[in-house]
């Protein structure tokens, strides 16, 4: 016997095939509230709002502005975060927080907004980060007062608003933190590699500041993941391997390379990339001299190009 199976009327679609609705992208996502999802696209758009506000009158940072401008246009410079297109002279710092402006340089030309640019998307992304964060923790209600809170931070809308160096080690660290909470919950490897992964990247951008935060995480997991010790210490071995990986490869790549074939390393007196991040940046600001070769205390006033191309005496890095 053969069975036919009658096709569903006209005008009628199969329970298979729902139509996607346009309003998807605005709805909670199951197990959420229905208010939640557009209550943190609204918290979103004032963050973007309020980053952006000054964006086209932001000026242009006094030292790292020519730094950016210089990566902007030679790869060389890029890759070695020099202040001139030469690659002769590099930042006091590791400048890994302005890869991001160089390149929204050279895809917008150098203008002020193009510098600020990246710092105000970090800033959006850091307050939707926060809310995940958050939520997985105490649920979507106290996510989105923490997202809100983040948004109306006076600092964070300084911060994010401007091509300063602090909006890419705070994202960094708040994509940290969430990986780290998936960690410690579940012992999962992947999330503590992916939380090691972005501490490193953190230290490209602020260096040692971003290390502030490793003990309480190695004691919280070390503590807290469900897993056995054995296994908990060998999964921290291999986070940590990752993040000093990660977080030393410009010290090293300045290391290994010649000496003639990179610029100098602006910050220390031997040309030494580790003196200038550990000694100029690092411990020497607590006393001066615990690391030798490291260049005297921050803040001596400097001659340096200024973005319209001409020198004037200029400030020095900031000592932050």
């Amino acid at each position: 016997m053969t069975s036919l199976t009658s096709a569903p009327p006209a005008g009628r679609t199969s329970p298979d095939r729902r139509p996607r609705s346009r309003l998807r992208f605005w709805r909670s996502p199951a197990g959420q509230p229905r208010w939640a999802r557009p209550a943190l696209l609204g918290i979103a758009a004032l963050a973007a709002l309020l980053y952006t506000w000054n964006i086209t009158s932001s000026g242009f940072a006094p030292y790292y502005s020519v730094a950016a401008r210089s990566m902007s246009v030679s790869w060389e410079a890029f890759l070695f975060t020099s202040l001139d297109p030469s690659a002769t002279l590099t930042l006091d710092k590791i400048g890994g927080f302005l890869w991001p402006q160089a390149l929204s340089a050279r895809i917008f030309g150098f203008h002020d907004w193009a510098l600020t640019l990246p710092q105000c998307v970090m800033g959006v992304i850091s307050v939707l980060v926060m809310y995940r964060l958050v939520r997985r923790w105490q649920g979507p209600a106290a996510g989105l007062l923490a997202a809100g809170l983040l948004t109306v931070t006076p600092v964070a809308a300084s911060m994010f608003g401007h091509a300063m160096l602090d909006g890419a080690v705070t994202l960094c660290l708040v994509l940290a933190a969430d990986a780290y909470q998936r960690a410690v919950r579940s012992a999962r490897l992947r999330s503590l590699l992916l939380c090691g992964l972005w501490i490193g990247l953190g230290f490209q951008a602020k260096m040692m500041e971003a290390w502030v935060i490793v003990p309480a995480l190695f004691v919280g997991y070390l503590v807290a993941a469900p897993v056995r010790l054995r296994r908990r210490l060998g999964q921290l071995a291999l986070a940590g391997a990752l993040m000093f990986t990660v977080s030393l490869s410009w010290v090293a790549l300045m290391t290994f390379t010649p000496e003639r074939d990179r610029p100098y390393v602006d910050g220390s007196t031997g040309n030494s990339a580790a003196a200038m991040v550990f000694g100029y940046n690092g411990f020497n600001r607590l006393h001066a001299g615990l690391i030798d070769g490291a260049a005297p205390a921050a803040g001596a006033a400097r001659t340096s190009p200024q973005p319209g191309g001409t020198d004037a005496p200029g400030p020095s890095a900031d000592g932050p």
